[in-house]
């Protein structure tokens, strides 16, 4: 009975052996917390060239492009938590072709709560009971909106640096708890910055123009596509400066500072989307958040 126990150790002390140097050969790299809608950078790093890299974190599903770099193969992308995510662990996996076969790589990101402020707005009655006419002309909005966001088919364009739009400070932070006319609405999803009408509103990386119009509520706006799931928004215009299609490099202006749409003075709202999930994007404009 000794022998073949003894067998079945070195056996399986041979297979683990012949797995470890292609699971060594690769790290999955994220942040242990992260609180309640805000981006953070996921990297997958590789000895060797893996195929593409699929990520899973929540809802979120993502095919990361990984780039040769510093000896090595890297996947990096950015991903957000929800504004209203439960706060507890969330499991992050990365499937990839290691040197010796298919290979998974499994992390906890834990979502921490944020407390977020009221504010309390004046706007013109029409802005918050909708006739059926400005109703149908918001849902056609809002369906538009939604396919500019699911579509993250282009490759990454932007980088390690992100321009802020316009230097004036945050009047209104992502996040807060919102009341029009004493009603409540949505949570605030992107950031008022301070500005005064005309001043020119930069792109914040590289990207495609995917959206440019006049809405409902968001007045002039322009969409722009960085490529991996990363768009930006820019609400309020008073012009826009681009159309869609369009090919941006990070601080082209795109358009100017307005008070269109439900304002109630002029400003930019700044908001990002990571893979369709709204995320507060001052840590990446201030250079709080960075890939390295």
């Amino acid at each position: 009975m000794r022998a073949p126990r003894v067998f079945m150790v070195l056996l399986a002390l041979a297979l683990l052996a012949w797995a470890t140097p292609a699971r060594a050969g690769a790290r999955l790299e994220c942040p242990a917390e992260v609180g309640q809608g805000l981006p953070f950078f996921v990297r997958v790093v590789a000895d060797e060239a893996p195929g593409a890299v699929d990520l899973e974190f929540g809802s979120v599903r993502a095919r990361v492009e990984p780039r040769e770099g510093g000896g090595g193969w890297e996947a990096l992308t950015l991903l957000g938590t929800n504004l209203e995510a439960a706060p507890g662990p969330v499991r992050l996996v990365a499937r990839l072709a290691g040197p010796g076969g298919p290979l998974v790589l499994e992390r906890e990101v834990r979502v921490v709560d944020r407390s977020f402020p009221e504010q309390r707005l004046s706007v013109a009655r029409e802005m918050v009971h909708l006739t059926p006419e400005a109703r149908a002309r918001h849902e056609a909005e809002r369906a538009e909106v939604r396919r500019v966001l699911a579509d993250v088919s282009r490759p990454r364009a932007w980088g390690g640096e992100f321009v802020r739009p316009v230097p004036g400070a945050v009047s209104s932070a992502f996040g807060l708890r919102r009341f029009f006319n004493g009603e409540p609405r949505a949570p605030h999803r992107g950031v008022d910055l301070r500005g005064p009408e005309g001043q020119p509103v930069l792109a914040m990386a590289a990207g495609t123009v995917v959206l440019a119009a006049q809405h409902y509520f968001a007045g002039g706006s322009v969409y722009v596509d960085h490529g991996q799931g990363l768009v930006s928004m820019y609400f309020h215009l008073s012009e826009l400066l681009v159309r869609p299609g369009d090919a941006l490099a990070a601080g082209d202006v795109l358009g100017r500072v307005g008070s269109t749409g439900r304002v109630t003075g002029p400003h930019l709202h700044f908001g990002l989307a990571v893979y369709g999930e709204l995320v507060d994007p001052m840590p990446l404009v201030t250079g709080s958040l960075r890939p390295e």
